[in-house]
């Protein structure tokens, strides 16, 4: 499977009635739409380059241009830094939050 679909670019012709005088304005517009595999795998990529995060129980999924990111936590710092990253890398893609906080007390008992 292709990790990109195939670009699309449009140019706009000027007007047949344009006169050499005028002002002509060219646009092209480029789109590329990443499969959900290369998203999953660039944010999961992603997480686990950041050293301050603990990932490594986080599970990294996408369908249909979502993001999904589920599994346990027990920092809620790396909660949200998890979902920060995950909208960054996700772009214009929607972030589903499935992670479970589990809070820990100082003996290291989860709550």
């Amino acid at each position: 499977m292709a990790a990109f679909a195939a670009p699309c670019a449009v140019l706009s012709a000027p007007p047949p009635n344009a006169t050499s005088g005028q002002d002509l304005q060219r646009e092209i517009v480029v789109t590329a739409k990443r499969s959900d595999e290369v998203v999953a795998a660039q944010v999961q990529a992603a997480l686990k380059k950041n050293p301050y995060i603990f990932s490594d129980h986080v599970t990294v999924t996408a369908k249909n241009g979502v993001v999904i990111v589920g599994g346990v936590v027990t920092d809620l710092n790396d909660l949200l830094a998890i979902l920060r990253v995950a909208r960054r890398v996700a772009g214009r893609g929607r972030v589903v939050n499935e992670i479970e906080y589990q809070a820990v007390d100082d003996a290291g008992n989860t709550t």
